[in-house]
């Protein structure tokens, strides 16, 4: 069963129960179908027989900071931008990108009006995330409490971050595969590989590393 989404509270004023679910139905329809909902779905959604019933929940949603509307495009029956919801898009979840920061020498700032699409960031559909626990990656950068952003897929090249299955433990490593066995790399000097014999261990890769977030 998915997670639920929460709203994000801030300082913002708490959400009732009903203004509650109903954030959470925007925001998952927004997120599948790739624009809002119109007012007729949510009333149907919620059983709520009079549009005025939405508008009063919709205009609650406003006022504490939950949702952005276009009043005039509702009025006439529309969906399009008539909800949205900062940092939630079609397809997944997006931040504002107002820019690039110099890491090395300063450069002229140049103000953007742009959002960063963490699905567009890695390129595909056949992405998940993992947790990591532990130190083994962290000459990769790769620290305990970090989440990677894996690829899905069944093989790799050497040398290549994956996610592999020995037996029914799963692990983070680098992938080597040998004549008469695969090596699973740590990037940790303090750690030892792990050699799995295929002809006495199930081994198996369930994707690649694609990228690292990391909160500070």
């Amino acid at each position: 069963m998915a997670t639920p989404i929460k709203a994000p509270r801030g300082d913002k004023p708490a959400l009732t129960d009903s203004q509650q679910r109903i954030f959470q139905y925007i925001c998952k329809y927004i997120e599948q179908s790739g624009y809002p909902p119109a007012i007729r779905d949510i009333g149907k959604a919620f059983d709520i027989a009079s549009p005025n019933g939405v508008m009063c929940h919709l205009r609650a949603l406003q006022k504490k900071g939950y949702i952005q509307r276009d009043e005039k495009n509702e009025e006439r029956g529309g969906r399009a931008r008539s909800i949205t919801i900062p940092g939630v898009s079609a397809g997944g979840f997006s931040l504002p990108l107002l820019g690039v920061v110099a890491a090395g020498p300063t450069i002229e700032a140049a103000q953007q009006e742009e959002r960063l699409e963490m699905k567009d960031l890695f390129g595909q559909d056949d992405i998940y995330v993992l947790k990591v626990r532990g130190t083994s990656m962290i000459e990769s950068h790769i620290a305990d409490g970090d989440y990677v952003v894996i690829k899905k897929q069944d093989s790799a090249d050497n040398g290549e971050k994956v996610v592999a299955m020995v037996d029914k433990a799963m692990t983070l490593k680098k992938f080597y595969k040998r004549k008469e066995h695969v090596r699973l790399e740590p990037c940790n000097n303090g750690m030892e590989p792990i050699i799995v014999d295929p002809s006495k261990e199930s081994v198996s890769i369930l994707g690649v590393l694609v990228g690292v977030i990391r909160k500070c």
